[in-house]
């Protein structure tokens, strides 16, 4: 095949150029992000239930649709958070499930339960997805807050004319009330005309919203029915109500005012100390980011024209902008690779050798791009590091076949018979090597969870690089040396390269000296070798450890809660101070405050738990005078002295996917009240530990006043529970009704009393009477003489796990070392005695690091395992495979030392490059075994080691000198990220590259002389 290959070189070459062309339009159409795109295996389910106690809402609307989900087959967690009025349900999808198949069988299960729901509850809403990925942010400033309200308006067709765009997928707008429609009944009027508010509520519902009526087929011909209803706000002033005792017609508009007005305000936002509004845009899942970006900020520059002069229009984040600088980082780590690359070939091969092994390099490079959107993969900063590490393993199959043809050349074979002979001894380790190299990082793909989609793209593209580079070997490469050589020179060189007469030489002392003097020796040698790797192995302990480490960046975000029932302006307040204070630091150049919902998740920040009482800081540091984690340092204890009421907790900007608090504890059971008392207890044992920050998923006791009927009252009167609830919903919040929605215009819309600012008066709000006489004028009877008033404290919510109230704790520990383990402790002190209904869980971040890592193990031995096998049907040997595979003992044993020496931090991108080593370093150890395989039946054992290393000390060292120099610029970068990494494989690779050259020749006749002694018994 090859033969027929290289007499139609020029074709080749036309398809090599075809792949080339498509491999370069792939790179132009790959989105551009900064990290991997990963898919959110949860959902939400949300229900509002107005004026509904805790309780309530959990006996009435949680509990039935968990009950109704817990039978849905790939759900593999439920978590829910019942509070007053509202209950949230999360479900998470099991990895591999249908997560389109499992959401529509919750959508019939939610909509099969909520037949049973009281009327007043508000239609289910489930979403998909709960994350949104924000691309640009604005805000928009001004010294007076009554000129940002006055942009209710214009910001509605900012938000409309955004949402168009292609590639955006929602707006928010937070700072500026939403408007709402508020029927405001008048009590007199409604006195004298004898009416409820529920008859109200009913008409205005049968009025705008009446039952559809679908189709009939009239004369053979399908027609839609309808009927004819209001459907505008003035039309409300119309809708009939009912009959006052007269027998007169009552309308919506003789008793309640109806207009359109700001609803209550829930964020209060300032940017350096101004009052603001945030408009931030999110990105369509798959869209290049810059891209999209450019359109938003044209449109936004264009809406921009329109603003008052008093309105300032401030950019405040924009992750194009990130994307650019990371990815002119990487791209120029990317070209110092590559050029790198090119010269460190050329210092050991000839100049047509270089020349083609040059060419090698992009070509595989581009050509491993073409399968990168069917796998799903983009350009990111993950799939840019896995193109920067291919680079130094691609060219290792390019010089090997090169090196093996030059030497052919050497030896006197013509152009064509040089190259297929070059390639034929060769093509069954460059394949073997390459096979090992995908069984290794294959696995990785199938990594489970957060972690595992966010590493994805690095195997991924080192797969589809490393196939094509070995096809660029296998064939690209004997085309070009072919071709070269019938068209110059017959003259070989003896020494190639810049570096020839050195690396002679050097082969010549490591062949003659190094090998046949340790060879008197093996096993001792063999033994000292290995002993002194293994010792290694125990610096682990003193290299330092990070996940994932901080991303450099220049935010930190500060969450802060306040005592419950603290008003939204009061908190406001507060963190304005707080703003205050980091402004004295001269390495704060920007701040902004966000009381109330808190960020609209920029800066991967957002609140969980949300309300008047809670807000984040935003303070951007100078990066020349101060750091992140420094403000973070010299300032979170500060904070909580002057703020000693304030839950408070500073964090900046965490590369890798999203992380939760180090350690949790889950405590389970069927009573809130035991649940409270052993969350207590858990959580005071806690504090005296070294903790940064315990924090809980219920919190503190709320205020609450509760009406208490006097039933003999009510009976006597005729009245009921909900009318008394209905009269009080009304006098303080109002009563929630369906959105007012006519196609054009939606609105939430709501019932409240004329006048009901301020305390509830229940003595001037009164009930009418069931009445004996239904002629006459209806007896009214006030609230106060029906309810007592008792103020106590309520929970604020209930949460659930899988379908089992529970309650979890939260620990962000100053130090993490050994803290879990004292967690441990008071764990199991409160779990002894407990009562069998009840549970207490440790897990959280460190136990999904744990777990992590044991799936890597797991991963780490079937990876081994594969490439003992492969290397096992190369040699048919089930014994020289390992000694193979004694490179990857050493890499991962250098990959330690070089992290020690260097005091980097194991990370998860470094374990990564440990896993790595396996299919780069094998590499060396084949062909060096397949050689003295090859040449051991020719002459003595011992003289076909001493020529193996001869011959294969070149292409060895400048595949080991090409992998380190396409990393070096990744090394001495600095990044965070990727540095562990780059200095795992690094280090590995140099560390096995000496002692492969050392140890496995002499192990090599260690298993020789004990196969020997095997054949000799055998035969005696």
């Amino acid at each position: 095949m090859l033969k027929a290959i290289l007499k139609r070189s020029k074709i080749t070459l036309i398809f090599v150029l075809l792949f080339v062309i498509i491999g370069i339009f792939t790179f132009l159409q790959l989105p551009q992000r900064e990290i991997p795109e990963t898919e959110v295996n949860i959902g939400t389910v949300s229900t509002v239930y107005p004026g509904a106690t805790v309780e309530t809402v959990e006996r009435t609307v949680t509990n039935p649709i968990e009950d109704s989900l817990q039978s849905i087959d790939g759900i593999s967690e439920l978590s829910s958070s019942s509070a007053a009025g509202f209950s949230t349900i999360i479900v998470e999808v099991e990895d591999g499930a249908d997560k389109k198949e499992v959401f529509s069988n919750v959508r019939q299960a939610v909509s099969d339960t909520s037949t049973s729901f009281p009327e007043e509850v508000f239609d289910t809403e489930i979403n998909e997805s709960t994350v949104k990925m924000p691309i640009v942010s604005y805000q928009l400033t001004s010294d007076s807050r009554e000129d940002l309200e006055n942009l209710r308006n214009e910001m509605d067709r900012w938000t409309e004319e955004v949402k168009e765009l292609s590639g955006v997928e929602g707006v928010t707008v937070k700072g500026l009330p939403e408007e709402e429609i508020l029927i405001k009944l008048e009590p007199e009027a409604l006195k004298e005309a004898g009416l409820n508010v529920g008859s109200v509520m009913t008409a205005i519902n049968d009025e705008f919203y009446p039952a559809p009526l679908g189709k009939q087929e009239i004369d053979n011909e399908i027609v839609q029915l309808s009927v004819n209803h209001y459907g505008t706000i003035e039309d409300m002033n119309e809708v009939f109500v009912g009959k006052n005792p007269q027998g007169d017609s009552i309308f919506l508009g003789d008793v309640a005012n109806i207009e359109v007005a700001p609803k209550e305000v829930k964020d209060l936002i300032t940017f350096e100390g101004k009052p603001a509004i945030s408009f931030t845009a999110f990105v369509q899942s798959g869209e290049d980011i810059p891209s999209v970006d450019e359109r938003v900020s044209e449109k936004v520059e264009e809406l921009a024209e329109g603003l008052p002069g008093e309105i300032e229009l401030v950019p405040y984040y924009s992750q194009a902008n990130l994307v650019n600088d990371i990815f002119d980082g990487l791209f120029m780590s990317l070209a110092i690779s590559v050029v790198a690359v090119v010269i460190t070939t050329s210092l050991g091969l000839t100049g047509s050798g270089a020349l083609v092994v040059a060419l090698a390099v992009p070509i595989s490079v581009l050509m491993g791009l073409i399968p990168l959107p069917y796998a799903e993969v983009d350009l990111n900063q993950i799939s840019v590091i896995g193109a920067i590490i291919a680079l130094g393993i691609l060219v290792d199959d390019s010089i090997v076949v090169n090196d093996n043809i030059q030497r052919r050349y050497k030896l006197g074979d013509g152009a064509l018979a040089g190259a297929i002979t070059g390639v034929k001894e060769i093509w069954v380790s460059i394949v073997t090597s390459s096979f090992a190299i995908v069984f290794t990082f294959l696995p990785l793909i199938f990594l489970s969870g957060g972690n595992g989609a966010f590493i994805r793209a690095l195997p991924t593209v080192l797969i589809t690089t490393i196939i094509a580079s070995t096809l660029v070997a296998l064939i690209f490469v004997p085309v070009m040396r072919y071709l070269l050589y019938s068209k110059t020179s017959k003259k070989i060189s003896d020494s190639p390269g810049f570096l020839g007469k050195p690396f002679d030489k050097l082969a010549d002392f490591y062949a003659e000296t190094v090998l046949k003097k340790f060879s008197k020796r093996p096993l001792i040698t063999s033994i000292i070798g290995l002993v002194f790797t293994t010792a290694i192995f125990g610096l682990v302990v003193l290299t330092p450890f990070e996940f994932f480490p901080s991303a450099d960046r220049e935010e930190v975000t500060i969450d802060v809660t306040l005592p419950i029932g603290t008003p939204l302006e009061e908190t406001a307040d507060t963190l304005g101070e707080m703003e205050e204070m980091l402004k004295t630091d001269e390495g704060v150049h920007e701040t902004s405050v966000f009381a109330g919902t808190g960020l609209p998740n920029l800066f991967n920040s957002s609140l969980s738990n949300s309300g008047s009482n809670t807000g984040q800081i935003v303070a951007r540091v100078d990066r020349e005078n101060q750091t992140a984690q420094g403000l973070i340092e010299d300032w979170t204890e500060k904070l909580r002295g002057e703020f000693p009421d304030a839950e408070l907790f500073m964090e900046t900007i965490q590369q890798g996917p999203p992380a939760g608090a180090p350690v949790t504890v889950t405590v389970s059971g069927p009573e809130m009240e035991k649940l409270l008392e052993l969350r207590n207890t858990l959580k005071g044992e806690m504090n005296e530990l070294e903790t940064n920050l315990v924090v809980d998923n219920v919190g503190e006791m709320a205020p609450t006043i509760e009406y208490i009927p006097d039933r003999g009252t009510l009976e006597e009167n005729g009245i009921t529970v909900k009318q008394i609830s209905e009269q009080i919903s009304l006098a303080t919040e109002g009563i929630p009704m369906k959105s007012f929605d006519n196609g054009v215009t939606k609105r939430d819309m709501k019932l409240v009393l004329e006048g009901n600012e301020g305390d509830v008066d229940l003595s001037a709000l009164e009930l009418p009477a069931a009445s004996a006489n239904p002629q006459g004028a209806p007896q009214l009877v006030s609230l106060d003489e029906l309810v007592d008033v008792e103020e106590q404290e309520e929970i604020q919510q209930i949460p659930h796990k899988d379908g089992e109230r529970a309650i979890t704790i939260r620990a962000f520990p100053d130090n993490e070392e050994g803290y879990e383990a004292n967690v441990q402790e008071i764990v199991d002190d409160v779990k002894d005695g407990l009562d069998k209904d009840y549970s207490i869980t440790l897990g959280g971040e460190n136990e999904a690091q744990d777990s992590f890592f044991s799936e890597i193990i797991i991963l780490f031995t079937i990876v081994n395992f594969l490439v003992y096998l492969l290397i096992a049907l190369q040699f048919n040997s089930l014994s020289l495979p390992f000694l193979v595979l004694v490179a990857v003992y050493l890499a991962i044993a250098g990959a330690i030392l070089g992290l020690f020496v260097t005091q980097t931090p194991i990370s998860f991108l470094g374990v990564m490059g440990m896993v790595s080593l396996t299919g780069i370093v094998v590499r060396n150890s084949i062909v060096l075994i397949e050689f003295i395989e090859q040449r051991k039946d020719d002459m003595d054992v011992k003289q076909a080691v001493v020529e193996a290393g001869r011959t294969r000390l070149r292409p060895i060292l400048l595949t080991a000198l090409t992998s380190i120099v396409a990393l070096l610029p990744v090394a001495v970068s600095g990044d965070a990220l990727f540095t562990p990494l780059a200095v795992t494989i690094i280090s590995g690779i140099l560390f096995s590259a000496i002692l492969t050259l050392l140890l496995v020749p002499m192990l090599y006749l260690v298993f020789n002389r004990f196969r020997r002694k095997k054949k000799d018994k055998a035969f005696s």
